[in-house]
This record gives structure tokens, C-alpha cells and sequence, in this order.
């Protein structure tokens, strides 16, 4: 009996854009695609946690719903949301524009006096409240959760322990909420260098490697030198992360771009995008896994390897 590749889904970061990862898991689902092994960072280690503990996309989307559309967690990121511009100038809207422009001046003054904005129970507690007393030993699919070790710059793979100390290291943000410390290391959100967690799915056993890249980039006004500096840095990591890419097999990019990435509002919008991102890629991704699956696929293997061996 014939058994095709083992199947590594990567889910990469990106705050609220990355709820389309609930729409490309429905997409993969109806498709008949189903990981083996699952790995997420930030974001995407909520959506592949609550996936890999029960791989139901329908009901991965309502966990997620009652978390993003909790009033106290939504009242979190609205202050990182830009108004538009023109409501802003609305008599009607002035006073609140006010108040959201000191509120991002607030923001900006506590991230460089202070190392975090918002407490950890912020963060932990709808987490535990979401994922509730389960170890990664208890998923129903091998999950990984990426993180990024301040000290070392290297990255941190959380596959064994409670699960929500994993998600938790792997979503704090750095100067937002406070890093999680253990064993010597300062560990945080692992989006900037281990956006998309490639290599967390090969270290698992995965022959195939589905990448879920949220782009980053989205229409920025250089007006100022922080401007042009925080900029610079997207494009370095957004370099970092095409090199990082380069190793999967399939990589599916929905389109949302033209959402802030802390506009939790439009999560149902993201969640569409993503699957018609899944929908449009379904038929190059079974051409591939069927090629993967062929005798003409593992001869090609068995002849490589046996090539390296004489060579060794």
C-alpha cells in the first residue's frame, strides 16, 4: 500500500491579517488535505494550535471568533489602527481623531520609556481561556510553536509542555507584551526573523512543507526618518523571509494587504481572502502532492541518494 509524503503546514505571522489562515485550512479541508505535522508563529501559532487540538476548520474559526471579537481584546489593538485620514477631518470625527492621535503618541512614548505596554495576563489569559489545561502531548496533530530567544537570536521550537506557554512566547510581541523568561533565555514573538516556521516543519519529519505567508508590506507614507527606518526594516525582513520561503515546497499568499495588520474588525474579510487563496492554489498543490506520490517521484529519489552515497 502506497502512502503519499508526510505533510508539514507552516503558518506564518502577521496579527489580524493572519486569521486568513482559518480560510486556507477550509480550503485545504475540502480539498481532502490534511497535515501531518502543523507549525505556527505569532498568529499563526493560534490558528495552527487550535487546529492541530481539534482539526475542525469550522469550529477553529468560531474559538477564534469568541477570541478576536471579545470587547477587552479588541480594545487592546484599536489604538494601533490608523484612522482614515478624511474622517478624521469630519467635524463630526475631530474630537475623537484627537483622541486617537494622543493615543498613539502615548503609545509611542511607553515603547521607548518603558519595556512593555500591556501586562502578560493581557495575553495569557485569553489564550488560556481559549486553549484551556492541554499539552502539546495531547493535540491531535503534532503542532510547534516558534518563538524568537532575545539573548541568542536563535529561534525557540515549543512542542513539548502546556501549549499556552508556547503561543504565548510565540505572540509577545516585543514592546507590547513582556517576553517569556526560562532556562536563561528572553523569548517573544518570533515574526521578525521566523515569520513563516519552514524549517519548524522539516525538524518535525515533514517531506512536504505548505508555507502560509501574510505579507507584511502595506502602503506607508514616508514622512519622517522613523518612518523611513521602520520601513527599511520590513524590507530586510520581508528579504529574510523569500530566502526562508525558497525551502518550502508550496507557499499560499492570500491577499490582504489592504487590511492593518491590528484591524481585528475585518476578520471575517481576512478569513474569505485566505480562502480564496486556498481555492485558487488547490489544483497546482494535489498536481504536486500526486507527483510526490508517484513511482517516477521516488525512483528519482532512491538514485539521488544512492549517488550521494557513492560520492560520500
Amino acid at each position: 500500500m502506497s502512502t503519499g509524503p508526510t505533510i508539514g503546514l507552516a503558518l506564518g505571522s502577521g496579527g489580524a491579517r493572519g486569521l486568513a489562515h482559518a480560510g486556507v485550512l477550509q480550503a485545504l479541508e475540502e480539498t481532502g488535505i490534511r497535515p501531518d505535522f502543523v507549525a505556527g508563529t505569532s498568529m499563526g501559532s493560534i490558528v495552527g494550535g487550535l487546529y492541530a487540538q481539534d482539526p475542525s476548520p469550522d469550529r477553529v474559526w468560531q474559538r477564534l471568533l469568541a477570541y478576536v471579537e471579545n470587547p477587552e481584546f479588541a480594545s487592546y489593538w484599536t489604538p494601533f489602527v490608523p484612522r482614515d485620514e478624511q474622517e478624521g477631518r469630519e467635524p463630526g470625527n475631530r474630537l475623537s481623531g484627537v483622541f486617537d492621535f494622543m493615543q498613539r503618541k502615548l503609545i509611542a512614548v511607553k515603547t521607548v520609556t518603558r519595556p512593555y505596554q500591556l501586562d502578560a495576563d493581557r495575553l495569557r489569559g485569553p489564550l488560556t481561556n481559549l486553549f484551556g489545561p492541554v499539552d502539546f502531548a495531547d493535540l491531535e496533530i503534532p503542532f510547534a510553536a516558534v518563538a524568537l530567544d532575545l539573548i541568542a537570536g536563535e529561534k525557540v521550537i515549543f512542542d513539548t509542555g502546556p501549549v499556552v506557554e508556547g503561543v504565548y512566547a510565540s505572540s509577545a510581541i516585543p514592546g507590547i507584551f513582556p517576553s517569556l523568561e526560562a532556562g536563561g533565555r528572553v523569548m517573544c514573538d518570533g515574526g521578525g526573523p521566523f515569520r513563516v516556521p519552514v524549517d519548524a516543519c522539516r525538524e518535525q519529519g515533514a517531506d512536504l512543507v505548505i508555507a502560509v505567508d501574510i505579507p507584511a508590506f502595506e502602503d506607508t507614507h514616508l514622512g519622517t526618518g522613523m518612518d523611513m527606518i521602520l520601513r527599511s526594516n520590513t524590507v530586510a525582513r520581508q528579504r529574510l523571509n523569500d530566502f526562508v520561503l525558497a525551502g518550502a515546497d508550496f507557499v499560499i499568499r492570500p491577499d490582504v494587504t489592504d487590511y492593518h495588520w491590528a484591524d481585528f474588525a475585518n476578520g471575517a474579510v481576512a478569513r474569505e481572502r485566505g480562502y480564496l487563496a486556498g481555492k485558487a492554489a488547490v489544483g497546482e498543490l494535489r498536481d504536486l502532492l500526486r507527483w510526490r506520490n508517484s513511482l517516477a517521484y521516488r525512483a528519482r529519489r532512491a538514485t539521488r541518494r544512492l549517488l550521494r552515497l557513492e560520492t560520500d
